[in-house]
């Protein structure tokens, strides 16, 4: 009934070849808008944990428990002796889980002072204070300049309030 000939032969396979260019086109195409697609996902995820991170670093360095105050008003510091006592406080007192809301999912919250002062004093001497999670200094690490401030010298130092982001 139907016969091949040569000329139908041709015609399926120019056309076999035309569907074959046309599928690998339109998977280079995919692979690469995909790529693209991912590289902003990225961009925003950093932009995004940048601004998260910043706005964490603004609600620490302004908390109640860490800052200097005289007589009911605040200064523009952190008190070095709240900053030493928080961590075990909030371990003892086993509000932990609020601290957690506060925090979210930062892997370490500390302060690193500059060129800490002498003396016999524990504290005093820390060359970082502690505050939440573990110490670490691998992955994205958020920081911000601030002043500690000695109450027991009455002197201020300063320090860099570091955290320790999700990876």
């Amino acid at each position: 009934m139907f016969t091949k000939t040569k000329k139908g032969q041709l015609e399926i396979g120019i056309t076999t070849m035309v569907l074959a260019v046309f599928v690998v086109l339109l998977l280079i195409s995919m692979v690469v808008y995909f790529r693209f697609t991912y590289l902003e996902f990225e961009d925003t995820k950093e932009e995004i944990l940048d601004q998260k991170y910043s706005g964490l670093l603004n609600v620490i360095s302004g908390m109640p428990e860490f800052r200097c105050s005289k007589n009911g008003a605040e200064d523009e510091c952190l008190d070095a002796s709240k900053l030493y006592n928080f961590k075990q406080k909030i371990l003892k007192d086993e509000i932990e889980d609020y601290y957690d809301n506060i925090f979210g999912n930062a892997n370490g919250i500390w302060i690193d002072v500059i060129d800490p002062f002498s003396g016999n004093n524990h504290y005093l001497n820390s060359e970082f204070f502690g505050i939440y999670g573990e110490k670490e200094t691998k992955g994205l690490i958020y920081s911000v300049p601030v002043s500690i401030y000695y109450p027991d010298y009455k002197k201020y130092k300063i320090g860099i309030l570091k955290i320790q982001g999700e990876l």
